[in-house]
């Protein structure tokens, strides 16, 4: 599987007007991966709206909902909602969890999950978050221990700019934005400001790997 992005975005829950023409733009400045997330539509105005967006952006795109729509589209991956029996498919499997210890106990077989609230959302009000993040962070650490293969994890809901050093020191491997670039005049201005993710957090994150390791190996000894 091809490596996973640190930024994943989020569409906003219903269509809107010139939407197409928005993601392939944000496509071409260089979202990796997108969550087509509409729970506001029905399937036939989901696959009309993918039918809109170039076919070379499909494999970029993971699907929410409508899986019988997985048929039709070659799509990067399915995501399941909560409580929805995991499916088989092409592609990435991913699941939303919202409450520690569903994280805590993680084993299904999937490529990532999407973890939050960690901060307050910014497009859902009073969305706020659970747990702690000294918590939160505890429960990241020991996945990070664990010797059987695990997910990577997401950190979802009120991701802004400034919060990203944060929730990268917490364990997290990834970061989910939909707020934050949706609630702007420019969606694709704003997406474009967080390309400094690829390019400096995966530095830090690199050479942070053999500290992490030898961590790992005192806690062990």
């Amino acid at each position: 599987m091809k490596t996973l992005p640190l930024a994943i975005l989020i569409t906003g829950a219903s269509i809107r007007k010139g939407e197409p023409s928005i993601l392939s733009d944000l496509f071409e400045v260089g979202l990796e991966r997108l969550h087509l997330r509409k729970p506001d539509s029905k399937a036939t105005e989901v696959a009309n709206l993918l039918g809109q967006i170039p076919e070379t952006y499909h494999k970029k795109i993971v699907l929410h909902r409508f899986p019988e729509l997985l048929k039709d589209f070659d799509l990067a991956g399915y995501h399941h909602f909560a409580g929805e029996n995991l499916l088989e498919c092409k592609g990435t499997r991913s699941r939303s969890l919202h409450r520690l210890e569903e994280l805590s106990s993680l084993n299904e077989p999937l490529d990532y999950c999407l973890f939050g609230p960690v901060y307050e959302s910014i497009s859902k009000k009073g969305y706020v978050p659970k747990v702690s993040l000294p918590e939160l962070g505890g429960v990241l650490y020991n996945l990070k221990k664990s010797k059987s293969p695990k997910p990577l994890i997401y950190a979802l809901g009120g991701v802004r700019r400034r919060k990203i050093p944060e929730i990268f020191n917490l364990g997290f491997d990834g970061v989910t934005l939909l707020g934050s670039i949706w609630g702007k005049k420019d969606p694709v201005a704003a997406f474009e400001r967080y390309q400094f993710i690829e390019r400096s957090v995966w530095a830090k994150k690199e050479k942070e790997k053999s500290l992490f390791k030898r961590l790992l190996a005192k806690d062990e000894s």
